[in-house]
């Protein structure tokens, strides 16, 4: 178990230093704080030998500061108007990272290309980040500490940048939102609440519960859609397999298949980059993603479940927004960011101005035509019974529930397409060979 060195104020207001075992530097910090001590810093432990640190301390290093003498008149070596007896340099003060947004390309292009970060590095950040805020470790070690666990090094660049806004005075968010490919709207509206609301390491919580969350059900309808794949490449694989085995044995030209023909790659090949880079690049542009999930939003089924989502995303920011004493209108405006849908959040932004001149809520969202009659009802019945947190927690947590189930079913449906386009390919492949059999066969007879 490894040791860490800690500076922390006591109950008293006296600095204490010392050492605390722990499974990790978050474990650490929580055993402090549960003693009552504000932690000022905290590090692995650097003594020389220590069996009980993680990480083998460096040898130390051995500085020699030189004290130059006094230098004559006459073999003064620096700069005019520099006084010959001052030795030391200043500290350079690293300058700010720049806080206006990154250029079109790097944000719409390469950012969604190469700069996304996986849900689960995003997770550990989050959720580390919070508890050590809580714990009491101030933000910038924080940040430091995180920058330096980070095993993806996109993620301990972000990480290092909100660490230099931080050192300027600015928020978190700030850094946050220069990177629209690693922090999605949801984290942002969350943080930039608990930023307003004075919670950003329950913030944070959240954001993390959130990203579980999303990943559990990515997890689920990847198990959904793991059969149909293994279908799919077996079929391909088997089919060149054979392809090359007759062809070697028989000194033919093997087994005809789509997949062999160039021509077939030249009409697919283009559509599958094109479809990659419409997902990746396309979809970060706003009015493409407008048109996108207008038009996906609205196809059956699909649509539905879709909607489903956004209005889990939407109750539970709103919820958390409102219990966290955000005004009703900003908590509007934040939570219709963080539902995930730019369709329906074009249509519940303007909501938020009319609830500024007094507006009632469930009035003025129905307006929208953006809820469901459920969200409307348990809405309706939260205003008048001053419970409208937790009111939409509760329709967050059903939706969930009901996306989920409706997530499973998809990916059985998606699954028994994938089977029955294999079972075509397949036919296609053997009505070709066996009719090109049979020909030669033929032609072989005629010609005796």
């Amino acid at each position: 178990m490894p040791s860490f060195e800690y500076t922390a104020i006591n109950a008293h207001g006296n600095a204490e230093t010392g050492t605390v075992l722990g499974l990790s530097l978050t474990d650490a910090a929580q055993q402090l704080a549960e003693k009552g001590l504000k932690v000022e810093r905290i590090n692995l432990s650097q003594f020389l030998g220590d069996p009980l640190s993680a990480v083998p301390a460096p040898p130390p290093t051995t500085t020699t500061a030189t004290v130059e003498s006094p230098k004559s008149e006459f073999d003064q070596g620096g700069p005019p108007g520099e006084s010959p007896y001052s030795t030391e340099k200043q500290a350079e003060i690293p300058a700010p990272p720049p806080a206006e947004a990154r250029s079109y390309f790097a944000t719409s292009v390469a950012g969604p290309l190469v700069g996304r970060v996986s849900l689960n590095n995003l997770m550990f950040f989050f959720r580390q980040f919070g508890t050590m805020i809580e714990a009491g470790v101030p933000i910038v070690q924080s940040l430091e500490t995180l920058a330096g666990q980070a095993t993806d090094p996109r993620m301990a660049h972000v990480i290092r940048e909100m660490k230099g806004h931080v050192l300027a005075g600015r928020p978190i968010s700030a850094g946050m939102q220069r990177y629209p490919e690693v922090f999605s709207p949801l984290h942002m509206s969350l943080i930039r609440a608990g930023e307003e609301g004075g919670y950003v390491a329950l913030a944070c919580k959240q954001v993390a519960e959130y990203i579980e969350q999303e990943i559990r059900i990515r997890n689920l309808y990847k198990r959904s859609l793991f059969m149909p794949k293994m279908t799919v490449i077996s079929s391909i694989l088997i089919i060149a397999a054979a392809n090359w085995i007759i062809a070697t044995y028989t000194k033919g030209q093997g087994i005809w298949s789509p997949l062999t023909q160039i021509s077939t790659w030249i009409i697919l090949g283009p559509i599958l980059i094109g479809l990659f880079l419409f997902f990746r690049v396309g979809l970060a542009n706003p009015r493409i993603r407008y048109s996108w999930d207008a038009f996906i939003i609205k196809i059956p089924y699909l649509g539905n479940t879709l909607q489903q989502f956004a209005m889990a995303k939407f109750g539970r920011a709103f919820g958390t927004l409102y219990a966290g004493g955000v005004s009703i209108p900003k908590s509007i405006q934040l939570a219709a960011d963080a539902c995930g849908n730019e369709y329906l959040r074009a249509q519940i932004h303007p909501a938020s101005k009319q609830l500024e001149t007094g507006d009632a809520i469930t009035e003025t969202l129905r307006s929208t035509r953006a809820f469901t009659p459920i969200v409307m009802d348990m809405m309706y019945t939260g205003e008048a019974t001053g419970n409208l947190d937790s009111m939409l927690t509760k329709v967050s947590d059903f939706y969930e529930d009901e996306a989920e189930v409706r997530s499973q079913q998809l990916g059985k449906v998606v699954g028994v397409v994938a089977i029955v386009a294999v079972g075509i390919y397949v036919l296609i492949v053997l009505v070709k060979f066996y009719s090109g059999y049979f020909n030669a066969l033929l032609n072989s007879a005629n010609g005796d």
